[in-house]
């Protein structure tokens, strides 16, 4: 234990000195490029008449009651003191833009009568630090933006009074390190963008996951100096983005509770998937993979990009792992060095939908090593060197679901290439070819007798200027999409506990019927056992009276004759009464 502490200890000295040594290098390094770059940004709006001024109460039109401000492209250098200075309730503006100005420094005297704000853009300005009391004022504070600047410092205060922030925007500044607990306080952010820095590592409490509202729906830390996968601790991150970065292992020591990794353009050489066992969108595209552990394991996993990787070096991790996916529906393989002799039983997965095989070796591609995928719909194998697809006719039948097939850009022969899309025009598969998709006599088509006249040349800039928008368009439209399917997945998880809400109202609200329906039942029961014996009690007095009425004699005296009618005298009365 004392070694394990003592090189804890250690560790942390090391990172101090080289943020000492290294950290204000990089970061004096970055605040001059990126000055340059506002400068010469801003030139375009040096004509203002407010350039270099102070911006005071009169350029916020008070007296218009206007709630949405826009000053941005002003060239305002500085906020007078007067704004902080008048007594009142503060300004009831919403929504403040001040982007695209020259301002160096905000002090707690800045926004302080700024109460009702809730929008706040400080984008593309000259901001190097931020302090504790700068945004204490904001408290209903809902977006912050502070990208483009030249922010370098955060002190670890500086948000802690922003309760009701739910977006915060830090991309293309000059961070180096966050402060342990920077984001403690802010229990409704969801988005935090932090890309474009120089962060080289980030204290593992940043958030407080208990007090948090919801989960964070979107975490960048792309483009900065990560070498090792950081650890965050937060009750959930739907987006995590941290490519263009050095890692070279993607491990962390804790289930990392992450719904989409995308860590692609990195230098990963071992991934360790065993922690992200809850990930559903994994980008590990663009990196140098020889191993990769974990995969069988992840059983929401749907979406998985392994491109410009050599599968080879992890083909059987991979084919173990892939048929034990049972929800894995997109699988891109683009550029993995694939081939028809490492193709082989390599795929196998009754869920996958969507299949990229693109920008590979392939020559002669046999149906049948992908027939063990029979829920395939869309096909790729665009880009590759394709002259036979080896029983082609069986595409119907291995693959009764495949609505679409892409086979463009490969080296087809033209005759062989009519009669694989005549068949396919005779099925319900769709494919996606061009005039220019095959060769006449090992001559590309557009180099033989199709002209102009007939057609335009298509030279390869045409195509890495089709490709780079259809790649533009894909990636957008994937994000698109999975934004989509977010919000219709959060707004479906919201329904759900609504309705169990609603039902466990319900079920309070039958209980509470059928006790006052016992406790109505009870005084009924009650009631009649009251009324049944008050009936019995009064049949008995009846009984009684009507017994002694029956018992009862009526008798006359006559007094002449000194008797009774029932010819009993007096005498024999007095005598029977002394005999008793």
């Amino acid at each position: 234990m004392k070694s394990i502490s003592r090189f804890t200890i250690a560790r942390l000295c090391v990172t101090t000195i080289w943020l000492l040594s290294v950290g204000p290098s990089q970061g004096d390094e970055c605040v001059s490029m990126k000055r340059d770059r506002h400068r010469t940004l801003m030139e375009e709006y040096r004509h203002s008449p407010n350039w270099d001024g102070y911006l005071t109460e009169d350029t916020l039109n008070l007296r218009n009651n206007e709630t949405e401000v826009d000053l941005s492209k002003q060239g305002f250098k500085e906020v007078h003191w007067h704004l902080s200075s008048f007594v009142g309730e503060g300004y009831e503006i919403f929504e403040l833009n001040l982007a695209f100005n020259n301002f160096e420094d905000l002090n707690e005297l800045t926004f302080l009568k700024f109460y009702s704000l809730e929008t706040l853009n400080l984008s593309n300005n000259r901001l190097q630090t931020i302090s504790n009391l700068t945004f204490g004022s904001l408290i209903r504070l809902v977006e912050l933006d502070l990208s483009f600047n030249l922010i370098h410092t955060l002190e670890r205060q500086a948000f802690d009074r922003l309760y009701a922030l739910e977006s915060l925007s830090l991309r293309e500044n000059c961070l180096i390190t966050l402060a342990p607990n920077q984001f403690h306080f802010n229990d409704h952010l969801s988005s935090v963008l932090l890309d474009h820095n120089q962060l080289a590592f980030l204290p593992t409490v940043l958030f407080d996951p208990i007090t948090m509202v919801d989960e964070i729906y979107e975490l960048d830390l792309s483009d900065n100096n990560f070498r090792r996968m950081p650890y965050i601790e937060t009750k959930e991150i739907a987006l995590l983005k941290i490519d263009n970065n050095h890692i070279e292992t993607l491990t962390v020591n804790k289930s990392f509770n992450v719904r989409a990794l995308q860590i692609q353009h990195n230098n990963i050489y071992d991934a360790d998937l065993f922690k992200f066992n809850r990930a559903e969108h994994i980008d590990l595209s663009h990196n140098n993979l020889d191993n990769i552990v974990g995969l069988h394991e992840m059983n929401q996993l749907e979406y998985l990009d392994l491109s410009s990787n050599n599968v080879s070096k992890f083909d059987y991790n991979l084919k173990y792992s892939i048929r034990n996916i049972p929800s894995l529906v997109t699988l891109r393989l683009q550029n993995c060095s694939l081939s028809e002799h490492n193709i082989q039983g390599l795929l196998a997965s009754d869920s996958i939908l969507n299949l990229d095989l693109s920008q590979n070796n392939f020559v002669r591609l046999n149906v049948s090593d992908l027939s063990r995928m029979r829920s395939l719909q869309y096909l790729s194998l665009n880009f590759n060197y394709l002259r036979e697809l080896i029983n082609y006719e069986r595409l119907g039948q291995e693959f009764p679901y495949l609505e679409l097939v892409s086979l463009s850009f490969n080296r087809w022969n033209c005759t062989y290439y009519d009669q694989l899309n005549a068949f396919l025009n005779r099925t319900h598969i769709r494919s996606t070819s061009d005039p220019r998709d095959c060769y006449i006599n090992g001559t590309h088509v557009t180099d033989s007798y199709v002209t102009d006249s007939f057609e335009p040349q298509y030279t390869m800039n045409h195509i890495k200027r089709d490709m780079t928008v259809l790649r533009n368009l894909g990636r957008n439209t994937i994000y698109f999409m999975y934004a989509l399917y977010s919000s219709i997945r959060g707004q479906g998880n919201q329904t759900i506990l609504h309705q169990q809400q609603q039902d466990e109202q319900l079920r309070h609200l039958e209980r509470d019927v059928d006790r006052l329906l016992g406790m109505l039942a009870f005084l009924v029961a009650i009631f009649a056992g009251v009324l049944c014996v008050a009936a019995a009690y009064g049949g008995w007095l009846l009984f009684r009276k009507w017994q002694h009425d029956r018992s009862v004699k009526v008798v006359t005296y006559n007094k002449r004759a000194n008797e009774f009618s029932n010819g009993v005298t007096v005498n024999d009365v007095i005598r029977d009464n002394s005999a008793a």
